[in-house]
C-alpha cells in the first residue's frame, strides 16, 4: 500500500522543461531586436531576473548589429576610396587630366545685374560690330526663361544668303558672316568677364541675333 507514490507521480518534482525565453538569437533586424526588447519587458509572465537577463542579451545583440554596420560602412568607404586612387593612378599614367566640375552659376553673386549687363552689351555691340546701316536697336527683345534671361537683337552684323539659296531678298535664314561672329563672340566674351556671368550667343530666323544671360544670386 506504501508503494503508491513511492516512485512520485508523473510530473513529481518538476511542471517539465522550461519555455526558453526568445533573446534574438538569429534576428538580423535591429527594429525587430527592439520591439522583442520592449515585449519582454512588458512580460509579466516572466520573472523579473528573466526579464533583466533576456533583455541585456537583446541589448548585446543590438550592439553587435550597430558595430557591424559602422564596420561595414567603414570598409565600404576605403574601397571606394582605394578605388578612387586607383582610377587617379590609371588615368595619370594614361595622361588623362580630372574634369573639373562646374559650379553652380545661380549661387554664385555677379559683377553686375542683369539690368547693367543688358545696358552694357547693347552699347559694346553698337560701337564695336558692323551693322551694315541697318540695325539701330530699337528691334529687341527680352526673354525670362526661368534660369537665364535671353537678349534678342536683330539685324546687327552682315549677313548672307548661303549657297543653296534662291530668291535672295526674302530668304529667312541668312549666315552671319564670319567677320561679324568673330566681331559678336569678342564683345560677348568681353561682358562675360565684366558682368561675372557665362554668356553664350547664337543666331536664329530672320537675322536675329540670341544671346542668353544667366542669372545668378541677388537676381
Amino acid at each position: 500500500m506504501g508503494g503508491r507514490g513511492s516512485g512520485g507521480g508523473k510530473g513529481g518534482g518538476g511542471s517539465g522543461a522550461a519555455k526558453k525565453i526568445p533573446t534574438g538569437e538569429g534576428i538580423t533586424d535591429k527594429n525587430e531586436l527592439i520591439n522583442l526588447y520592449n515585449s519582454i519587458s512588458g512580460n509579466s509572465n516572466l520573472s523579473v531576473d528573466q526579464r533583466v537577463k533576456a533583455m541585456h542579451d537583446i541589448q548585446e545583440r543590438i550592439k553587435e548589429l550597430d558595430a557591424k554596420k559602422a564596420a561595414d560602412l567603414k570598409q565600404k568607404r576605403l574601397d571606394a576610396l582605394a578605388k578612387a586612387r586607383a582610377k587617379r593612378a590609371e588615368n595619370k599614367k594614361n595622361g588623362i587630366k580630372p574634369e573639373k566640375k562646374e559650379k553652380d552659376p545661380s549661387k554664385k553673386k555677379a559683377k553686375m545685374s542683369i539690368d547693367s549687363t543688358i545696358s552694357d552689351l547693347k552699347y559694346e555691340l553698337k560701337r564695336n560690330v558692323d551693322n551694315g546701316g541697318y540695325a539701330d536697336f530699337r528691334d529687341t527683345q527680352i526673354k525670362d526663361n526661368g534660369k537665364y534671361i535671353t537678349f534678342f537683337v536683330r539685324d546687327i552684323g552682315r549677313w548672307k544668303n548661303p549657297p543653296e539659296a534662291r530668291y535672295g531678298e526674302d530668304y529667312d535664314w541668312q549666315i552671319l558672316t564670319k567677320s561679324s561672329g568673330k566681331q559678336i563672340d569678342k564683345v560677348v566674351k568681353k561682358m562675360a568677364k565684366q558682368s561675372g556671368r557665362k554668356l553664350r550667343w547664337g543666331t536664329g530666323e530672320k537675322n536675329w541675333v540670341e544671346i542668353d544671360i544667366p542669372k545668378m544670386k541677388g537676381d
